[in-house]
């Protein structure tokens, strides 16, 4: 399956509804992940920046996380959600991706 960017780039789009890789991953899942005191937290602090609660897709008590993976399972950033709306920072994936040199302009430098 195809997808397209916001400025029109065709790229692969991949889904995992058995969430196998979450596992594979190590990514948490859970009632208490989802519902627990940090949550509430976290979430009485988007209200109050005006962010809203859209519908839920997938599973609900599924936890995520951020990955900087380059050819070879190359491994430059991990990231696993302790519960739902725990992110790392914009700036620590970054510079991760520019660590690497992997970030031009938003996007991965082209091969040569």
């Amino acid at each position: 399956m195809d997808f397209r960017d916001a400025e029109g780039i065709k790229c692969p789009l991949l889904v995992d509804p058995e969430l196998h890789a979450y596992a594979a991953a190590g990514l948490r899942r859970g009632i208490l992940s989802s519902i627990g005191p940090g949550v509430l937290v976290r979430g009485i602090r988007a209200l109050r920046e005006g962010k809203r609660q859209g519908a839920t897709q997938g599973d609900p008590w599924q936890q995520g996380g951020v990955f900087v993976i380059r050819p070879g399972n190359l491994v430059d950033f991990s990231y696993i959600s302790e519960e739902a709306g725990d992110h790392p920072s914009p700036e620590s994936v970054l510079a991760a991706l520019d660590k690497k040199g992997q970030r031009a302009g938003g996007r991965k430098r082209p091969k040569a």
